[in-house]
Protein backbone atom coordinates (compact mmCIF):
# COMPACT_ATOMS: atom_id res chain seq x y z
CA UNK A 1 0.00 0.00 0.00
CA UNK A 2 2.79 2.40 0.95
CA UNK A 3 4.68 1.52 -2.25
CA UNK A 4 1.58 2.28 -4.34
CA UNK A 5 1.18 5.63 -2.58
CA UNK A 6 4.81 6.53 -3.31
CA UNK A 7 4.47 5.55 -6.97
CA UNK A 8 1.28 7.60 -7.24
CA UNK A 9 2.99 10.67 -5.76
CA UNK A 10 6.00 10.30 -8.09
CA UNK A 11 3.74 10.12 -11.15
CA UNK A 12 1.64 13.03 -9.87
CA UNK A 13 4.73 15.23 -9.44
CA UNK A 14 6.05 14.16 -12.86
CA UNK A 15 2.80 15.04 -14.60
CA UNK A 16 2.63 18.39 -12.81
CA UNK A 17 6.19 19.34 -13.79
CA UNK A 18 6.06 18.10 -17.39
CA UNK A 19 4.20 21.14 -18.84
CA UNK A 20 6.55 23.52 -17.05
CA UNK A 21 9.58 21.65 -18.41
CA UNK A 22 8.16 21.68 -21.92
CA UNK A 23 7.48 25.43 -21.70
CA UNK A 24 10.98 26.13 -20.40
CA UNK A 25 12.54 24.06 -23.14
CA UNK A 26 10.51 25.90 -25.79
CA UNK A 27 11.63 29.31 -24.53
CA UNK A 28 15.30 28.38 -24.53
CA UNK A 29 17.43 30.91 -26.42
CA UNK A 30 19.75 29.55 -29.12
CA UNK A 31 22.41 31.42 -31.09
CA UNK A 32 23.97 31.23 -34.53
CA UNK A 33 26.95 33.18 -35.92
CA UNK A 34 27.23 34.13 -39.60
CA UNK A 35 29.95 35.67 -41.76
CA UNK A 36 29.41 38.74 -43.93
CA UNK A 37 28.26 38.04 -47.48
CA UNK A 38 29.30 41.39 -48.96
CA UNK A 39 31.38 44.37 -47.81
CA UNK A 40 33.20 47.32 -49.33
CA UNK A 41 34.50 50.81 -48.60
CA UNK A 42 33.97 54.09 -50.43
CA UNK A 43 37.36 55.77 -50.31
CA UNK A 44 37.34 59.57 -50.17
CA UNK A 45 40.74 61.14 -50.77
CA UNK A 46 41.87 64.72 -50.04
CA UNK A 47 40.87 67.14 -52.82
CA UNK A 48 44.46 67.61 -53.97
CA UNK A 49 44.59 63.87 -54.71
CA UNK A 50 41.24 63.71 -56.52
CA UNK A 51 42.43 64.64 -60.02
CA UNK A 52 40.68 61.69 -61.66
CA UNK A 53 37.25 61.50 -60.10
CA UNK A 54 35.99 59.12 -62.76
CA UNK A 55 38.45 56.54 -61.49
CA UNK A 56 37.30 53.78 -59.18
CA UNK A 57 37.95 54.55 -55.54
CA UNK A 58 35.80 51.78 -54.15
CA UNK A 59 37.72 49.19 -52.18
CA UNK A 60 35.76 45.98 -52.59
CA UNK A 61 37.80 42.80 -52.35
CA UNK A 62 40.42 44.36 -50.07
CA UNK A 63 41.47 42.91 -46.67
CA UNK A 64 40.32 45.99 -44.76
CA UNK A 65 37.32 48.31 -44.41
CA UNK A 66 37.93 51.98 -43.69
CA UNK A 67 36.17 55.09 -42.42
CA UNK A 68 37.73 58.53 -41.98
CA UNK A 69 37.05 62.10 -40.95
CA UNK A 70 36.98 63.28 -44.58
CA UNK A 71 34.13 60.96 -45.56
CA UNK A 72 35.40 57.46 -46.25
CA UNK A 73 32.88 54.88 -45.07
CA UNK A 74 32.10 51.21 -45.48
CA UNK A 75 29.17 48.85 -45.95
CA UNK A 76 28.55 45.35 -44.59
CA UNK A 77 25.72 42.95 -45.46
CA UNK A 78 24.80 39.67 -43.76
CA UNK A 79 22.37 37.67 -45.90
CA UNK A 80 20.06 36.02 -43.38
CA UNK A 81 17.35 34.70 -45.72
CA UNK A 82 18.58 31.10 -45.98
CA UNK A 83 19.50 30.71 -42.31
CA UNK A 84 16.10 32.04 -41.22
CA UNK A 85 14.49 29.45 -43.50
CA UNK A 86 16.76 26.66 -42.26
CA UNK A 87 16.20 27.42 -38.58
CA UNK A 88 12.48 28.04 -39.12
CA UNK A 89 12.71 31.57 -37.77
CA UNK A 90 9.40 32.80 -39.16
CA UNK A 91 8.23 35.33 -36.59
CA UNK A 92 10.18 38.51 -35.69
CA UNK A 93 9.46 37.79 -32.02
CA UNK A 94 11.70 34.71 -32.28
CA UNK A 95 14.68 37.03 -32.79
CA UNK A 96 15.76 37.95 -29.26
CA UNK A 97 18.80 40.07 -30.11
CA UNK A 98 21.41 40.59 -32.82
CA UNK A 99 25.07 41.65 -32.64
CA UNK A 100 27.39 42.84 -35.42
CA UNK A 101 31.06 42.27 -34.59
CA UNK A 102 34.00 43.90 -36.40
CA UNK A 103 37.71 43.46 -35.72
CA UNK A 104 39.65 46.73 -35.47
CA UNK A 105 42.99 46.58 -37.27
CA UNK A 106 44.27 50.13 -37.04
CA UNK A 107 43.02 53.32 -35.48
CA UNK A 108 45.56 55.97 -36.47
CA UNK A 109 45.18 57.87 -33.22
CA UNK A 110 45.15 57.17 -29.50
CA UNK A 111 42.07 59.40 -29.22
CA UNK A 112 38.80 57.39 -29.06
CA UNK A 113 36.86 57.38 -32.34
CA UNK A 114 33.07 56.90 -32.48
CA UNK A 115 31.75 54.69 -35.29
CA UNK A 116 28.03 54.75 -36.10
CA UNK A 117 25.89 52.21 -37.96
CA UNK A 118 22.97 53.25 -40.17
CA UNK A 119 20.70 51.11 -42.36
CA UNK A 120 21.40 51.27 -46.09
CA UNK A 121 18.24 51.99 -48.09
CA UNK A 122 19.48 51.32 -51.63
CA UNK A 123 21.14 48.24 -53.19
CA UNK A 124 24.88 48.24 -53.92
CA UNK A 125 27.74 45.98 -55.00
CA UNK A 126 31.34 45.67 -53.92
CA UNK A 127 33.35 46.99 -56.88
CA UNK A 128 37.12 46.60 -57.13
CA UNK A 129 39.91 48.96 -56.18
CA UNK A 130 42.00 49.35 -59.33
CA UNK A 131 42.41 53.11 -59.96
CA UNK A 132 41.32 52.89 -63.59
CA UNK A 133 38.05 53.55 -65.38
CA UNK A 134 35.22 52.19 -63.27
CA UNK A 135 33.26 49.20 -64.49
CA UNK A 136 29.52 49.47 -64.91
CA UNK A 137 27.73 49.28 -61.53
CA UNK A 138 30.90 49.74 -59.47
CA UNK A 139 30.90 52.23 -56.59
CA UNK A 140 32.94 55.30 -57.55
CA UNK A 141 33.80 58.59 -55.86
CA UNK A 142 31.72 60.96 -57.96
CA UNK A 143 28.78 58.76 -58.96
CA UNK A 144 28.84 55.98 -56.35
CA UNK A 145 27.00 53.58 -58.63
CA UNK A 146 25.05 50.71 -57.15
CA UNK A 147 23.57 48.33 -59.67
CA UNK A 148 22.13 50.62 -62.36
CA UNK A 149 21.42 53.64 -60.14
CA UNK A 150 23.53 56.33 -58.50
CA UNK A 151 23.36 57.33 -54.87
CA UNK A 152 20.97 60.23 -54.44
CA UNK A 153 23.66 62.28 -52.75
CA UNK A 154 27.21 60.93 -53.31
CA UNK A 155 28.75 59.31 -51.45
CA UNK A 156 25.63 57.82 -49.86
CA UNK A 157 24.80 60.62 -47.44
CA UNK A 158 21.17 61.61 -48.03
CA UNK A 159 19.35 61.46 -44.69
CA UNK A 160 15.76 62.69 -44.34
CA UNK A 161 14.30 62.80 -40.85
CA UNK A 162 11.69 60.10 -40.37
CA UNK A 163 13.20 57.78 -43.00
CA UNK A 164 14.72 55.13 -40.75
CA UNK A 165 14.36 51.84 -42.63
CA UNK A 166 11.36 50.66 -40.61
CA UNK A 167 8.95 50.60 -43.58
CA UNK A 168 9.14 49.15 -47.10
CA UNK A 169 8.44 52.64 -48.47
CA UNK A 170 11.73 53.86 -46.94
CA UNK A 171 13.70 51.72 -49.39
CA UNK A 172 14.57 52.20 -53.08
CA UNK A 173 13.47 55.82 -52.89
CA UNK A 174 14.96 59.27 -52.37
CA UNK A 175 17.20 58.45 -49.42
CA UNK A 176 20.48 56.53 -49.44
CA UNK A 177 20.79 55.68 -45.75
CA UNK A 178 18.56 56.01 -42.71
CA UNK A 179 18.41 59.23 -40.71
CA UNK A 180 18.41 57.36 -37.41
CA UNK A 181 21.56 55.77 -36.02
CA UNK A 182 21.05 52.10 -35.14
CA UNK A 183 24.14 51.81 -32.93
CA UNK A 184 27.31 53.62 -31.91
CA UNK A 185 30.58 52.18 -30.63
CA UNK A 186 33.63 53.96 -29.25
CA UNK A 187 36.89 52.61 -30.70
CA UNK A 188 39.73 52.92 -28.22
CA UNK A 189 42.22 50.14 -29.00
CA UNK A 190 43.35 48.20 -32.03
CA UNK A 191 43.52 44.43 -32.48
CA UNK A 192 40.26 43.61 -30.77
CA UNK A 193 36.61 43.09 -31.66
CA UNK A 194 33.92 45.72 -31.21
CA UNK A 195 30.20 44.95 -31.16
CA UNK A 196 27.29 47.03 -32.48
CA UNK A 197 24.10 45.87 -30.77
CA UNK A 198 20.89 47.03 -29.12
CA UNK A 199 17.19 47.29 -29.84
CA UNK A 200 17.60 49.07 -33.18
CA UNK A 201 20.14 46.60 -34.58
CA UNK A 202 17.80 43.80 -33.53
CA UNK A 203 14.75 45.50 -35.03
CA UNK A 204 16.59 45.89 -38.34
CA UNK A 205 16.93 42.13 -38.69
CA UNK A 206 13.39 41.58 -37.44
CA UNK A 207 12.22 43.86 -40.26
CA UNK A 208 14.45 42.13 -42.81
CA UNK A 209 13.06 38.75 -41.73
CA UNK A 210 9.68 39.85 -43.10
CA UNK A 211 11.17 41.97 -45.92
CA UNK A 212 14.34 40.13 -47.05
CA UNK A 213 14.55 42.02 -50.35
CA UNK A 214 15.39 45.21 -48.45
CA UNK A 215 18.36 43.83 -46.54
CA UNK A 216 21.07 46.10 -47.92
CA UNK A 217 22.99 45.95 -44.65
CA UNK A 218 24.50 48.77 -42.61
CA UNK A 219 26.77 51.68 -43.37
CA UNK A 220 29.57 52.36 -40.86
CA UNK A 221 31.02 55.85 -40.61
CA UNK A 222 32.98 58.10 -38.28
CA UNK A 223 30.72 60.27 -36.13
CA UNK A 224 33.03 61.96 -33.71
CA UNK A 225 36.69 61.54 -34.48
CA UNK A 226 39.58 62.94 -36.45
CA UNK A 227 41.49 59.94 -37.75
CA UNK A 228 41.14 56.99 -40.10
CA UNK A 229 39.99 53.67 -38.60
CA UNK A 230 40.43 50.30 -40.31
CA UNK A 231 38.57 47.05 -39.71
CA UNK A 232 39.11 43.57 -41.13
CA UNK A 233 36.92 42.72 -44.12
CA UNK A 234 35.61 39.31 -45.17
CA UNK A 235 38.66 39.07 -47.47
CA UNK A 236 41.16 39.39 -44.62
CA UNK A 237 43.64 36.45 -44.70
CA UNK A 238 42.85 35.55 -41.08
CA UNK A 239 39.27 34.16 -40.89
CA UNK A 240 39.19 34.89 -37.15
CA UNK A 241 39.07 38.61 -37.98
CA UNK A 242 36.17 38.49 -40.46
CA UNK A 243 32.96 40.48 -39.77
CA UNK A 244 30.38 38.34 -37.96
CA UNK A 245 26.70 38.50 -37.10
CA UNK A 246 25.38 36.68 -34.04
CA UNK A 247 21.64 36.04 -33.83
CA UNK A 248 20.06 35.02 -30.52
CA UNK A 249 16.71 33.38 -31.23
CA UNK A 250 13.98 31.12 -29.92
CA UNK A 251 12.90 28.00 -31.76
CA UNK A 252 9.49 28.00 -33.37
Amino acid sequence: MIRKMINFRVWFIYLMLLPAYALTNTDKTEKITLNATQDTSIIILPKDQMKHQLKNYSAGGKPSLVCSDIGSMFFVVFDTFEIFEELKILNPKQIVSVEISLYCLQPESKTPQQIIARRVLLPWKEGKQKFSSADKNDLTFNSCLHRSLTWNKPPAQAMLKGIDGDRPSDYNGSEDISHRIDALVKIEELEQRYVWKGNLITSAFQFWLINPDYNYGHLFALRDGSEKVKFASKEHPNPKFHPTLTIFYKKN
